[in-house]
């Protein structure tokens, strides 16, 4: 300790500081969690009095959630047991809400999912070439039975609270979902749904389909909230994209209207 110190008042009278690589390694992960965290600040602008969160997994997203909407309640789903174990855990000790352990889809019943070694990229559909290719670690897979429920019929006894955000991240099962959820689409302000630029799993959802599919519900697509890059080349693999519903978001142009004409004598 007393060389470190001595050392430190050497570098100092130099212009220079010593630091640990640990600590800067540390300061760069909390400085990119913080980076995340900051963009998904603009769901604050919602004022969401509940949030849904669709292919929880072990509660990446509910984390966010908690930080920057604290006390909002979530209700999270995800069907593989050992995420949904440490989602439930998370949330029963994190404030309100709740975890419940099915995927969602447009039917009700069982399903098989293929389970990847890494969690977050299990999908009811099977991972395709490129996926693996990406990311060799994720390739390898096995099936799994699971529970399957529309999500209209699985938030039919909430206490849902308007206005209401939603998030999926459900691996190309987007228009399934989609097709399961017409009644909470309605209630729902906006919607962040994270779709894949490049096929990464078989008969997976396009952008295009679910544009189309959410432009029936009266949403309208705003831009991309996040993205994922390819480790090998950099072209943009996933995207985080933003739905608004046109239907209870106030739009600028109509609220700037309305400011001018309360403001005319």
């Amino acid at each position: 300790m007393v060389l470190k110190t001595a050392l430190r008042s050497l570098l100092a009278t130099c212009g220079l500081e010593l630091r640990l690589t640990r600590n800067v390694n540390a300061a760069h992960v909390a400085a990119k969690r913080q980076a995340v965290i900051d963009r998904w600040k603009l769901l604050q602008r919602y004022d969401p009095k509940c949030v849904l969160d669709l292919g929880a997994n072990e509660g990446q997203f509910a984390k966010i959630v908690r930080e920057i909407l604290p006390g909002v309640p979530i209700y999270s789903f995800e069907p593989l047991d050992d995420c949904f174990q440490k989602l439930e855990s998370f949330l029963q000790s994190s404030g309100p809400g709740q975890a419940f352990p099915f995927a969602l889809g447009a039917e009700n019943g069982q399903a098989t999912i293929h389970r990847s070694e890494f969690s977050p990229s299990s999908s009811l559909l099977e991972m395709g070439e490129l996926h693996a290719a990406e990311f060799p670690a994720t390739a390898k897979t096995y099936e799994q039975t699971i529970q399957i429920k529309r999500l209209d019929d699985a938030v039919e006894k909430l206490p849902l609270t308007s206005p209401l955000v939603m998030k999926v991240d459900v691996q190309g099962f987007e228009n399934d979902v989609i097709a399961g959820a017409p009644q909470t689409l309605q209630r729902t302000t906006a919607a962040v749904i994270e779709l894949t630029s490049y096929p990464l799993y078989r008969d997976q959802s396009t952008f295009e389909s679910v544009q189309n599919q959410m432009a029936a519900f009266g949403f309208v697509f705003r831009g991309v909230v996040d993205q994922m890059h390819s480790p090998r080349d950099g072209r943009i693999l996933q995207f985080d994209a933003l739905f608004e519903n046109s239907a209870l978001v106030d739009q600028p142009a109509n609220v700037s209207a309305s400011r001018n004409r309360s403001s005319c004598p």
